[in-house]
């Protein structure tokens, strides 16, 4: 029985290791304060950040935006949130206030001070279902204390992308990592266009049928294909590793179908 006690201690502090001790609860609509520790360096140049650790319970299901915003060291501030699940997995990784990534591709040399203190800080969203937890781990880059304003509220998606017939014009965003907003274009002609300015890689793919194994691509190089005889629309991320906000210059993106022929 002790071997067996032994064994489920080790494994509970395998996982709080990789989460952390948890400082307190996040609730969605809720806000929190939290000091952060600087950063401490580490051997070959690198940092050790300092962290907290919350617990973010969802009570219902839906999408969630979480923000930290820093109050002390303002436009020095060097901030990132990584997400994890209930069994510690890194489900994403704030880059910048307009972007995030799937972990390992992002790493945190990548980060730049914050903007001004009006801006909404370094943020990302997640999806879940009512008694699911995740947490959030803050960690402060910077070689000072930090105190970071902690938030998460409940938000609706763009509605765009669910399979609805396609024709005109639609405006719909890549908010959440691994998204795919599908259009049905099996009854749509003319020539189709993607517009997209910011940092994810977005393309458009248009397939032939459901097994077709070479749709074509359009991106912000190549934005314009005729449509036909196309019976589906894609929107993602190129690698499916990034993902911004329905804001512009984030992952907001704008298709429009017209009987212009491309150049």
């Amino acid at each position: 029985m002790w071997r067996i006690l032994v064994l489920l201690a080790s494994l509970l502090a395998a996982c709080n290791l990789s989460v952390g001790p948890v400082a307190g609860d996040l609730p969605v609509g809720g806000s929190r304060v939290a000091t952060l520790p600087p950063a401490q360096e580490a051997s070959g140049g690198s940092l050790r950040p300092g962290v907290a650790v919350f617990r973010l319970p969802l009570a219902q299901d839906g999408a969630v935006e979480v923000a930290a915003v820093s109050a002390r060291l303002e436009l020095s501030a060097r901030l990132r949130l990584v997400l994890l699940d209930e069994r510690g997995v890194v489900q994403a990784v704030s880059v910048a206030r307009n972007w995030f990534g799937a972990y390992p591709e992002v790493a945190p040399l990548g980060l730049k001070p914050q903007g001004l203190t009006s801006d909404p800080g370094v943020r990302l969203n997640l999806k879940g279902q009512a008694g699911q937890t995740f947490y959030l781990r803050v960690e402060n880059y910077a070689l000072a204390e930090d105190q970071v304003g902690l938030y998460a509220r409940g938000f609706t998606p763009n509605p765009a992308g669910q399979g609805e017939a396609f024709s005109g014009t639609r405006v719909g965003a890549v908010e959440f990592i691994g998204e795919f907003d599908r259009y049905n274009v099996a009854s749509a002609t003319g020539y189709l266009r993607l517009s997209y300015v910011g940092p994810l890689d977005l393309v458009a793919l248009l397939y032939n049928g459901p097994g077709d194994p070479y749709p074509r691509t359009l991106d912000p190089v190549q934005n314009c294909a005729p449509v036909s005889p196309a019976t589906l629309l894609v929107v993602r991320d190129r690698g499916l590793a990034r993902a911004g906000f329905d804001e512009e210059g984030s992952g907001r993106y704008r298709l429009e179908l017209s009987g212009t022929p491309c150049p």
